[in-house]
């Protein structure tokens, strides 16, 4: 910061000077008067803000009431909501785009890419089998979480 020469202090730049700092700290008053009313805004705001986003990624029937009733719980609403929110459902995605995808899309809406459905088969018979299926409906062999990946895998290694 340069300071002016004392050649330079005429009354008229004093005054200035004099104003500049008075209304810096009536600014500074002014916030440190608004800021705990501020903290606390925020922290009545912020659980139904985060419940509300939480709950429409979920696809809840009713992420407005959950909202709302976080509003008027505040944190013990928060925890109420963590504690019997369902799991998020897993979201297929594009590869090319990361849209959103359906199950039964073909093609993705947002950019055209052909969709690549994860296929696993059954170490029994061989048959595709559908993730999460947990017996293979043609030979009623037990399929695990793991063994339909890894076979997953080696086909999408297979084929490459």
């Amino acid at each position: 910061m340069n300071l002016p020469d004392k050649k330079d202090l005429t009354p008229k730049t004093v005054l200035f000077y004099i104003c500049v700092a008075l209304l810096s700290l009536l600014a500074l008053q002014i916030v440190l008067r608004m800021l705990p009313p501020a903290i606390f805004l925020f922290l009545m705001l912020a659980p139904p803000i985060f419940v509300l986003s939480d709950a429409q990624e979920r696809r809840l029937s009713r992420p407005v009431l959950w909202a709302t009733f976080t509003l008027f719980t505040n944190v013990f609403g928060l925890l109420v909501y963590l504690l019997v929110h369902p799991e998020a459902p897993a979201v297929n995605s594009c590869k090319s785009c990361g849209g959103i995808l359906e199950d039964k899309f073909a093609n993705c809406p947002w950019c055209g890419e052909k969709v690549e459905r994860p296929l696993a088969k059954c170490p029994g018979c061989s048959e595709e089998v559908k993730p999460g299926w947990k017996f293979c409906p043609n030979c009623n062999c037990s399929l695990s979480r793991e063994t339909t990946v890894k076979d997953h895998t080696d086909n999408s290694t297979a084929s490459a």
